[in-house]
């Protein structure tokens, strides 16, 4: 994206918080795809209900209204806050007012922002310092940064921010076209999100030409009942109905092992790296490896159904009706 505002009207006394809004972040949020109806949506101004926080026996309260609050399927994925272009965005009192909001329970997004123009930065809810630090001369060089952060696509499915190369843009690039087959085995599943009504995705690490790649699996509801057929129940119920409702995610912890066919799917070009799922056509074994596979250096949301911990639990219950 290309910005063709003049940088010297921030210094017009004039041109204030109202200017950012109409200047920077609209055609900015209009060209993330965001919109005021739709999929991915802009409220304004968003009041909460319960204006507080309960810390301990006190209300803590929620003292700011931030400007946008966006949403994919009516969830709130992402605050944003707009200030003038005199206001320092990484004040202490600035950058807590937005997070009180953020972590709020009726907003609970993992992220927030703030933008006077001059900045936009980027907070998650659990790191001190930016995510995401860009000046405004740099929002041109840097849009494919800024979109790989914002855009509604990585806002619900984080773990494409990926640091791996992708796989399945490795396999095209190799003379797999789109719909080739291929079979794996076996995968250890990860991440698992619902990315519309009928169509899910998960992701798994896997070792291509000697380096670690990320893979992204796509498949159909019918498709996610055979992946999941291997694991047993009370947990695949569990498992299955954490997709269904929000965060529509589920964890499985590469406790998921399955050996699958895929077909490459489209190439996404656009963001910092190509982008190309791989369609689950077939699955021809799926097992529950509860084999340990290691710390995860992923931070999940707070309400995400995570399956090693439902079967530890499950485990445990189990042994205390043995023993009692």
């Amino acid at each position: 994206m290309v910005f063709t505002f003049n940088p010297k009207r921030f210094d017009d006394p004039e041109f204030k918080e109202d200017g950012v809004r109409e200047a920077i972040i609209a055609p900015m949020l209009a060209k993330l795809g965001y919109s005021s109806d739709g999929e991915n949506r802009v409220v304004y101004s968003r009041t909460l209900k319960h204006p507080f926080i309960r810390v301990g026996t006190s209300n803590h309260p929620v003292r700011i209204v931030p400007d946008y609050t966006l949403l994919h399927n009516e969830r709130p994925i992402f605050v944003l806050d707009a200030k003038a272009p005199s206001e320092d965005i990484l004040s202490e009192e600035h950058v807590q007012q937005a997070y009180s909001y953020a972590i709020h329970p009726e907003i609970d997004c993992r992220e927030f922002g703030l933008c006077n123009g001059r900045r936009l930065v980027m907070f998650g809810v659990n790191s001190a310092s930016p995510i995401l630090d860009v000046s405004f001369s740099e929002f041109s060089s840097r849009w494919n940064e800024i979109e790989k952060y914002m855009a509604p696509m990585f806002l619900t499915r984080p773990e494409l921010r990926r640091f791996s190369p992708d796989l399945g843009f490795k396999l095209s690039r190799m003379g797999f076209s789109r719909g080739s087959k291929i079979t794996f085995f076996p995968i250890r599943l990860n991440l698992f999100a619902l990315v519309r009504e009928g169509l899910y995705t998960a992701t798994s690490n896997y070792e291509f030409a000697g380096k670690l790649h990320c893979a992204s699996f796509d498949f159909t509801a019918p498709i996610l009942d055979l992946i999941v057929n291997g694991l047993p129940e009370p947990l695949r119920g569990q498992f299955v109905g954490a997709l269904k409702c929000a965060p529509f995610m589920a964890v499985a912890g590469l406790a998921i092992e399955f050996d699958a066919t895929v077909e490459v799917g489209e190439l996404t070009q656009g963001q910092e790296e190509a982008f190309v799922p791989l369609i689950i056509t077939e699955v021809i074994e799926s097992r529950f490896n509860p084999s340990d596979p290691g710390e995860d250096p992923n931070v999940y949301p707070a309400g995400v159904f995570q399956l090693r911990k439902a079967f530890k639990i499950v485990s445990s219950f189990g042994e205390q009706r043995r023993t009692t």
